[in-house]
């Protein structure tokens, strides 16, 4: 039988944006330079409030990708409706308004995409996101799939059959998570702030809830928190940016507006001391040690001064000098590399070796 030790000490583990509200940062002096803006981005923000960003990029030549963000995920459920948000994502792909069920698929094949290679989705605790690839730039082709996306962000259909179509398939795809490491990190997300609803939001949500969710709260999730206030569409490839904003304000200009939807309080609190927390299964083939410190989120770093006190100071950042590398270049300092792993991901050779390489060059010259 092996054990996962998390004591929870000084490392800090990416759950900062669990707390429901932002803090604000600390107010810019005026001797502070804002954070610069790539000038090739194009940005802006309907009358009913949803923000757009385009920029344009050639390589791959005639390949553009869109995304449609919506600012809510498993944490805007509730009791009764744990992993509705993940599976209103699934009820995109069953019926909207200009999509009836069934048309979705051969939609994408006619324009020479291939389902879950070019269009997907994805929901977190806090985003649901929709994508999209398109083999060309012409207003055609991004007239057809924006046409889509404002379709899922407006005008989902939402029918009873499709949903309790759906219900299977849900269950099964949370049947098919069910692995030794699942149940562990399900058990470390319940202890890890039991004060909040970090452990009873995960997106895949359970079995009774999703046995028993109905059109009323699909419609009253979508209702509430897809609204363009709280979307922002993005778009990057090999097409023009002010031809793609006049498609962005034609396809969901049309949505209604209002104020963006505060999200529900989840109730994370600031770690406080030491703490261990020990998951086992008898299924697990190898242990793991790691440590976490919960911390609330921090906002926006608007201005250079508070990016570089955050660990910014890697060259090659949006506020390092002209002198230094590319903005294109990852900074290769202890923080980067430490954030790295407290994002979950194992810490790279590859990228300790190109480190390794650069500070070598530095020494050179």
């Amino acid at each position: 039988m092996r054990a996962f030790l998390v004591p929870l000490m000084t490392a800090v583990l990416l759950l900062t944006s669990l707390a429901p509200a932002r803090a604000a940062s600390p107010p810019a002096s005026p001797h502070d330079d804002k954070v610069p803006i790539d000038p090739a981005l194009v940005m802006g923000t309907l009358p009913n409030g949803l923000n757009y960003i385009i920029r344009q990029h050639k390589n791959p030549e005639g390949r553009v990708s869109i995304w449609l963000h919506v600012s809510t995920g498993s944490f805007n459920e509730t009791e009764s409706t744990r992993g509705l948000a993940h599976y209103l994502e699934h009820m995109a792909f069953n019926g909207t308004a200009n999509f009836p069920p069934g048309s979705v698929i051969p939609f994408f094949q006619s324009l020479g995409l291939s389902f879950g290679r070019d269009q997907n989705a994805f929901t977190g605790f806090d985003q649901t996101t929709y994508q999209l690839a398109l083999p060309g730039g012409s207003r055609e082709s991004v007239e057809k799939g924006m046409l889509y996306m404002s379709d899922v962000a407006l005008r989902m259909s939402l029918l009873p059959v499709e949903i309790d179509s759906e219900r299977q398939i849900i269950l099964e795809e949370k049947r098919a998570r069910a692995s030794a490491q699942q149940r562990v990190q399900d058990q470390i997300f319940e202890r890890l702030a039991p004060e909040s609803t970090l452990g009873r939001r995960l997106p895949i949500g359970i079995e009774p809830t999703i046995k028993s969710v109905g059109p009323e709260d699909f419609r009253e999730y979508y209702t509430r928190w897809y609204v363009p206030s709280n979307m922002t569409v993005l778009v990057v490839g090999d097409t023009d940016p002010a031809m793609v904003a006049d498609v962005i304000q034609k396809e969901f200009g049309g949505g209604p507006p209002g104020a963006k939807p505060t999200p529900r309080d989840v109730g994370v609190k600031a770690s406080v001391g030491q703490r261990a927390i020990v998951v086992t299964d008898p299924e697990l083939t190898r242990s793991e040690v790691s440590m976490a410190r919960l911390e609330l989120p921090l906002g926006p770093a608007l201005a250079c001064s508070p990016w570089r006190r955050r660990g910014g100071r890697g060259r090659g950042g949006p506020c390092s000098s002209s002198s230094g590398p590319s903005s294109s270049e990852p900074a290769c300092t202890a923080s980067a590399i430490a954030s790295s792993r407290t994002r979950g991901r194992p810490s790279s050779p590859t990228r300790k070796k190109e480190c390794a390489g650069r500070r070598r060059g530095r020494r050179a010259r």
